[in-house]
């Protein structure tokens, strides 16, 4: 009965049942290209063709993971979905692991090329990891995520070797867009060149319940509106624990990350270094109740053609200085490290080496290292005291200054 009704809810071409299950000693089903759905993807001779089938039988079986020979796209997936090339759903809470292998000169590929459609969604029950596998060529419209779109209820983690790389999206998420109730994580993979309309040239994270957690990896020279590299909104978070975060640019604001609508952004350690923004917040800026905690690691060497050399701040947002460094950033006209009209508390962490061009050694007049906005008073705060604990509450009406 369990097959019956498995076949179902998922319809397929071929017969569900009597489909052979793997024998002792198998512990992956294989795709290429070139095999056929009605092979028993048991062995590198006798591949499945699409990563549809090999997933089915992930879901009916012991054997959680995939290997993927070489590029699979449109043709080889035979997909009649106008918005995505390849679909994972329905294997539910089990670790699964996708993982590629190169066929000859050819790398190990999921590719939306030349469809104008998205890589991949994951949706539903999902829980999936890829490693040593490129997911590239997707445009997106709509809910955005060129490279993926990861829903509700789907955890997400790009492990070692995996690149999602030169994707697009006429909204938000060029490369990843992750939607309420959905989690991706970056584990050691690398996402890179992907481009929005929007926000989020390469991540876009939205919705209360949805999560980006960075433990290791690349976010880099990827572009977008706001936040080149990430945008989190809507209550979303995103924890940055380890990796780099480099050379993202943006047209508005957040070279690197924009927190905006409640977006909560947590940076435990990383680099976020060499992001640039056209407008404010090289490195991060923070917009509409956005808010940025740092712990640890570095935000260092972002540029910014406004306000905000390293972080630049609303005055409906929060900046807690805990811990890490803010150094050698420049902004073209205020606040070289940080430019803030909201709430800035600092009770750790370490200022130095940023600048505003037209200020003599690192001096004040512009904030080389903060500089603070309260209405039509200005506070601008040297470099020599930007060691100090701060405390700048946006509710205040006298708001801080140092010398």
């Amino acid at each position: 009965m369990k097959r019956i009704a498995f076949c179902l809810v998922f319809p397929l071409l071929w017969a569900c049942a009597g489909a052979p299950g793997p024998g002792p000693g198998h512990d992956t089903y294989y795709v290429m290209a070139g095999g056929s759905d009605r092979n028993d993807g048991l062995s590198e001779q006798t591949p499945f063709r699409s990563l549809f089938k090999a997933l089915v039988m992930v879901a009916e079986g012991p054997v959680k993971t995939v290997t993927v020979i070489g590029a699979l796209d449109l043709a080889s997936e035979q997909s009649s979905n106008n918005e995505r090339v390849f679909l994972i759903q329905g294997t539910g809470r089990d670790p699964v692991l996708i993982r590629g292998k190169s066929s000859g000169p050819e790398p190990a590929a999921l590719s939306a090329a030349g469809s104008g459609r998205r890589v991949i969604l994951v949706k539903g029950v999902v829980n999936v990891r890829f490693e040593e596998i490129e997911i590239s060529g997707g445009t997106a419209s709509g809910d955005g995520g060129g490279g993926m779109e990861i829903g509700p209820g789907a955890l997400v983690t790009l492990g070692s070797g995996a690149v999602l790389r030169d994707n697009s999206s006429g909204s938000i998420g060029g490369g990843v867009v992750i939607a309420p109730g959905g989690a991706f994580t970056l584990d050691g993979g690398r996402i890179l060149n992907n481009r929005s309309e929007g926000v989020g040239g390469g991540v876009a994270v939205v919705g209360k319940t949805s999560v980006l957690a960075f433990r290791g990896g690349e976010i880099s020279e990827n572009h977008g509106q706001g936040g080149g590299g990430v945008a989190v909104s809507q209550d979303a978070n995103f924890i940055f624990s380890g990796g780099i975060i480099r050379d993202n640019t943006a047209d508005f604001a957040g070279g690197g990350v924009m927190a905006g609508q409640n977006g909560i952004f947590t940076m435990e350690g990383g680099v976020l270094r060499g992001n640039r923004s056209a407008g404010s917040g090289g490195g991060v800026a923070l917009l509409v109740g956005g808010n940025v905690t740092l712990k640890g690691g570095e935000i260092h060497g972002n540029r910014a053609a406004e306000h905000g050399g390293g972080i630049a701040s609303d005055e409906s947002s929060v900046i807690t200085v805990q811990g890490g460094y803010v150094s050698a950033n420049r902004a073209a006209s205020r606040g070289g490290g940080i430019f803030t009209a909201g709430s800035f508390v600092k009770s750790g962490g370490t200022i130095y080496g940023n600048d505003v061009p037209e200020d003599e050694s690192n001096a004040a007049p512009s904030g080389a290292a903060v500089f603070v906005y309260r209405d039509d008073e200005v506070y601008k705060i040297r470099e020599k005291s930007a060691g100090e604990n701060l405390i700048l509450d946006s509710s205040a009406d006298d708001g801080w200054a140092a010398d």
